[in-house]
């Protein structure tokens, strides 16, 4: 599973579901920390504090004894630093720790955080791990990170139009099977059926020849039988001050790799009619919608496209 790949606006929006208790939990120091929990969070904000001015990124609360770490402008968080004890076998004492990608803790399996952990006593040495550890994430990065929600979007849609097909080839009387001789048979009648029907055949039964016509309409979309789905995944930030736009393309959205084919960045004024027609229709939607044939919405500057 490994660690969870978590967007600034994700963080953000955790924030303010959650700034109530971070408020009292911070009013609570006013009054003198003196329990274990408010001793954490002292030690936490310092350690926060330190590593803001070294590595000049920015903190946000997660957690109660853990913040991530963002730089503005970028599109993933890129892990988070905490304080405490976060040891799954056995409790243990209190620790500074650092949890990124960039991290590969081989004393706990891939299931959990902790792989992804580094933990240490001291904070400057903390403070060194994090220095690193840290990584932004590339264009490539995200594209993998977030293709989760519009992969299992696309799995839906094709689904829903198989069963579609399905259907219509049942309503004619020919089997569905998948496979076997009874397939063959099935292609065989339907091979039959389109030649009479392309030579100008008209069938005696009107809902026989309705229904007919309808399997053909289904189950001649070749991209529905595509055994590769690719989507461009666009994402709209600036560099050197210049609004530009990301590319990856995605070679297969269906496939668990999710392999990326190639990046491109175009200016603004260079980004192609297709993508950029694609990213305006989906701006009008909320955030994680999905259009078939368009694509989906991450958030107002990031998209997965259909190709």
């Amino acid at each position: 599973m490994g660690i969870s790949h978590t967007t600034v606006a994700q963080a953000k929006e955790h924030y303010e579901r959650r700034k109530k208790e971070f408020d009292k939990q911070e009013h609570s120091l006013t009054d003198g920390y003196n329990d274990a929990d408010d001793n954490r969070y002292v030690k936490l904000k310092d350690f926060a504090s330190v590593v803001r001015k070294e590595l000049r990124v920015k903190t946000i609360q997660r957690t109660n004894n853990t913040m991530f770490m963002y730089r503005e402008g970028e599109l993933m968080t890129m892990g988070y630093i905490g304080y405490g004890d976060f040891a799954t076998s056995v409790h243990g004492d209190d620790k500074y720790i650092v949890c990124a990608r960039g991290v590969q803790n081989m004393k706990y399996c891939n299931h959990g955080d902790q792989h992804n952990m580094r933990m240490s006593v001291n904070m400057d040495t903390a403070v060194k791990h994090v220095k690193r550890s840290l990584q932004s994430y590339s264009i490539q990065e995200c594209a993998k990170a977030l293709v989760k929600s519009v992969k299992n979007s696309v799995q839906h849609v094709l689904h829903d139009k198989k069963k579609q097909c399905d259907d219509a080839v049942a309503a004619v009387g020919l089997d569905t099977s998948p496979y076997g001789d009874a397939k063959k048979a099935s292609q065989r009648l339907m091979a039959e059926i389109r030649s009479m029907v392309q030579a100008g055949h008209t069938f005696n039964d009107k809902e026989l020849d309705a229904d007919i016509r309808i399997m053909f309409t289904l189950t001649e979309d070749r991209k529905l039988f595509s055994e590769v789905v690719p989507m461009n995944f666009v994402h709209a930030t600036k560099r050197y001050g210049q609004q530009v736009v990301n590319c990856a393309r995605i070679k297969d959205v269906s496939n668990y790799l999710c392999e990326i084919d190639t990046v491109q960045t175009f200016a603004m004024d260079k980004v192609p009619e297709d993508v950029e027609h694609k990213c305006a229709a989906l701006s009008i939607c909320e955030d994680g919608h999905f259009v078939e044939g368009v694509g989906q919405r991450i958030n107002d500057h990031t998209f997965y496209l259909y190709v």
